[in-house]
């Protein structure tokens, strides 16, 4: 015994050795070059086959003369990624200081250093026109110089937490969003947690409802990673209240004026030593992944619970976990896909999201329309699979994310309510999630405040639903993340939104209902329904070599049944085809090929290819118009040649639609 115990100990040794050489950091420092006064951000990724989390992270920093200027100080970490902000002197010499990283797991311990050029006469990141500056005194500093960009920011998304909704099938375009009707299954109704959720908001004094002025703009939160902030509080206006258990607590919020505007001020204890506003402004930067996980990371209440597809590891992820923004991948930006242009307008709307800001972002934007060297595989990418769908197999890969939320269950939670902790809906978390699949023509029903929802054909109440459907030609099927949840249904036919910050306080969710009644003038009675929302998962692309074979999804028997493969396909409605499809007999006599040979032959014929809606549909109910004048829709003095009419329109791939209805 004691033999085998030696002998897999030094199994496991070797084994350790052996991974060893596939350990990584991935080290970033912005800016580089660095122009002295300004805060360095420095961030450090374990790459590779580490632990599960990380167990210590050093930062060595030497300026010039190779003299130590931090020695071995912790940095900031959360699971494999670690950060640290050092505020360098105003006078130092020119030249490359050298920043080292050190991390270790428990087991395994690597180092990575980075030489970073320090230069009075840099352009320091792009900021060299800053260093001139004497003061800062809040957004109108930044105003007086960038009076355009500050009027383009006023009437963004950010800034109004509404927009125009032309992708949103259950309105007519008019202004929706968290500040106008918006409520989800997650946090439910924004504009009643008295701030909290302001605290992320771009926006200066934090209140979402009152219309924005353009000194509302607080630039730093998108243009400096350091600047941390919190709102002013009033200890003269706390709310005692008696939780669920019994218990007395004194909540405190933000201090606010006449209007219901909160202060911010600048939150120096969660900022380097030595940091100044002015420092801060002289370090201005474009936006980094950091500069826009500051806030999304942590949508919904916490790292990866909202959207599944990024978190705080987002920041510097592994290839595996994201190959586009891994620094050892494409290393790519938030904004290089969420372009702005010079709007301060921002691309990408997804399901669930009522707002169309900007032109959604496509893969086809960086690759070509046929990515692949295989020809079928390009007739997936043109057709109706989303990219998505073949390149991300999981989705919570950094962190588990929340799949369902039951308010009914109170659950301590000590960081919400700015840390005086608050209870929210029992939570299930998961990670590496499989997704499920639907069609998407790129628009979308989201319910809004007021709306009346009617229970769907599986009793659940869908507060945010894809459109789209089967080889309609321009639905494609996409990946997505449904979350699950429970609200009050008045008998009015509404989704009551909660007061949701008396549920924080006390775990009484019926309080929190019996207090949104109130405050939107409704009476009556309610009952607890379940709800969900689809929610598109697109970031978290793995590299190419993840992607599946083509029999993890199909069989090769033309009715591969769902649950036995990747994709549900009789779900989804691929096996839905008319009696004389099945049998070869729609267009031609009868002929017997395998399902392969048969797809291969119709739908990969080059140019002749036909359309996938010319098989996979239902049996036709009729003509669009009289038969009389049919041909004359698109023809003059043509008459119909029976089968091998029919035969020559489907060989051009004219869709089924053009002439039936279905």
């Amino acid at each position: 015994m004691k033999m085998n115990i030696v002998l897999a100990t030094a199994i496991m040794i070797a084994a350790h050795a052996g991974d060893a050489g596939q350990l990584k950091i991935a080290m970033s420092v912005v800016p580089d070059p660095v122009t002295p006064g300004q805060v360095v951000n420095v961030t450090c990724a374990a790459v590779g086959p580490w632990q599960s989390s990380l167990t210590r992270a050093e930062i060595t920093i030497q300026d010039v003369q190779h003299t130590l200027v931090v020695d071995h100080e912790p940095m900031d970490w959360q699971g494999l990624s670690a950060s640290y902000s050092y505020l360098v002197p105003e006078s130092v010499q020119d030249g490359f200081w050298h920043f080292t990283c050190s991390l270790g797991d428990g087991n395994n311990t690597q180092e990575k250093n980075k030489a970073v050029l320090m230069s009075a006469g840099g352009d320091g990141g792009g900021v060299a026109a800053h260093q001139s500056m004497e003061s800062y005194d809040g957004p109108s500093t930044c105003i007086a110089c960038h009076q355009v960009e500050a009027d383009e920011m006023l009437g963004s998304l950010h800034m109004q937490w509404s927009g125009a909704t032309p992708a949103l099938s259950n309105s007519s375009g008019e202004r929706k969003g968290k500040a106008v009707d918006g409520i989800n299954t997650f946090c439910t109704y924004a504009l009643s947690s008295k701030g909290a959720c302001y605290s992320c908001h771009v926006r200066a004094d934090g209140n979402a409802p009152h219309p924005p002025e353009v000194t509302d703009i607080d630039c730093l939160m998108c243009h400096n990673d350091v600047y941390q902030r919190k709102f002013v509080t009033d200890p003269d206006a706390g709310v005692t209240i008696t939780d669920v258990h019994g218990n007395q607590k004194t909540y405190v919020f933000g201090q606010v004026d006449a209007l219901g505007n909160y202060t911010s001020v600048p939150d120096y204890a969660k900022m380097p030593a030595g940091t100044t506003m002015l420092s801060l402004a002289k370090s201005v930067h474009k936006p980094t992944r950091k500069s826009c996980l500051r806030c999304h990371a942590k949508a919904g209440g916490g790292d990866w619970t909202k959207r599944g597809d990024m978190g705080l590891s987002t920041v510097n992820p592994t290839v595996e976990e994201d190959v586009h923004m891994s620094p050892d991948g494409a290393d790519l930006t938030c904004a290089a896909c969420h372009v702005t242009g010079n709007k301060h307008t921002i691309g990408g709307r997804g399901i669930d999201l009522r707002i169309t800001e900007s032109s959604e972002p496509t893969c086809q934007g960086c690759h070509s329309q046929e990515p692949h060297d295989d020809s079928t595989l390009n007739r997936h990418a043109r057709g109706q699979v989303g990219c998505q769908v073949c390149h991300i197999r999981s989705f919570a890969k950094g962190g588990s994310t929340e799949m369902a939320r039951d308010w009914l269950v109170p659950t301590w939670n000590p960081v919400f309510c700015s840390g005086q902790g608050g209870y929210v809906g029992e939570e299930i978390r998961e990670s590496f999630v499989l997704p499920e699949y639907v069609w998407f023509d790129g628009t979308s029903s989201v319910y809004n405040v007021g709306d009346t929802i009617s229970v769907g054909q599986d009793g659940v109440y869908h507060m945010a639903v894809a459109n789209g459907q089967a080889f309609d030609g321009k639905s494609v099927i996409v990946p997505i993340k449904r979350h699950r949840s429970n609200m009050a249904l008045h008998e009015s036919g509404k989704i009551i939104p909660p007061a949701i910050m008396w549920m924080f306080m006390t775990g009484d969710f019926d309080l929190a209902i019996t207090k949104g009644m109130e405050e939107q003038g409704m009476t009556g009675t309610y009952t607890m329904v379940d709800t969900d929302a689809e929610m598109m998962i697109t970031h978290g692309v793995e590299p190419k070599e993840n992607a599946p074979a083509c029999n993890e999804c199909h069989d090769y028997s033309g009715q591969t049944s769902d649950g036995s493969g990747m994709i549900p396909l009789t779900k989804l409605g691929f096996h839905t085809v008319p009696a004389k499809v099945a049998s070869c007999t729609l267009c031609h006599e009868a002929e017997n090929l395998s399902w392969l040979k048969t797809h291969q032959k119709h739908a990969e014929n080059g140019e002749d290819a036909m359309a996938c809606v010319n098989c996979h549909t239902g049996e036709p109910t009729g003509l669009v118009e009289p038969a009389g004048s049919l041909c004359h829709q698109c023809h003059e003095q043509k008459s119909w040649q029976g089968r091998k009419g029919h035969k020559k329109h489907v060989k051009k791939s004219v869709a089924c639609t053009t002439c039936h209805t279905f």
